[in-house]
């Protein structure tokens, strides 16, 4: 049974999983992607400690496989999270001071959405809130350079520590 993109997204919601079949088509794979990238995630957004901004332009099987792997790497599940990009960060503004931590993927991106100033390598408190900001590698970039690892490693340290600030 095929469930609907609403269907999806209220369970999507409510953090109820729903479990689908693999398939080796790269284009099911992108529609799903480009699916939950364009879900507004106002309501996930407002119950969820962690935030992830990616490059929906650039986010296919093999960054969602890394990404899941790295954010469970330091303890965080996919109910605690939600993902968004560049163009959903104003939603972030008129989130209430509680405490988050918002994970940018990718270092051009950090400058050109949040300034020249958040860069890699310690946290920075972002749009005029209690959002811990961490700058880490883009996923191509770090499917690409394997050698970055290492780097993106203590950046999701750094954001697992400002996550008990």
């Amino acid at each position: 049974m095929e469930l609907t993109p609403g269907q999806l997204s209220s369970l999507n919601e409510m953090g109820i999983p729903v479990w689908e079949f693999r398939s080796n088509k790269a284009e099911e794979t992108t529609a799903v992607v480009d699916e939950i990238i364009s879900q507004q995630p106002s309501e996930k957004l407002l119950n969820c400690d962690w935030v992830v901004m990616i490059d929906d332009q650039n986010y296919g099987e093999q960054a969602q496989r890394l990404l899941h792997a790295m954010l469970l790497s330091i303890g965080i599940e996919e109910q605690q999270l939600v993902i968004i990009d560049a163009k959903q960060l104003t939603q972030l503004k008129n989130v209430s001071a509680q405490q988050k931590v918002l994970i940018v993927l990718g270092n051009d991106m950090a400058k050109e959405q949040l300034g020249e100033s958040v860069v890699r390598g310690s946290v920075h408190k972002t749009l005029d809130s209690q959002i811990s900001t961490v700058v880490s590698f883009a996923l191509d970039d770090l499917l690409e350079n394997p050698q970055n690892k290492a780097d993106a490693w203590q950046d999701l340290q750094l954001a697992k520590q400002a996550s008990f600030q």
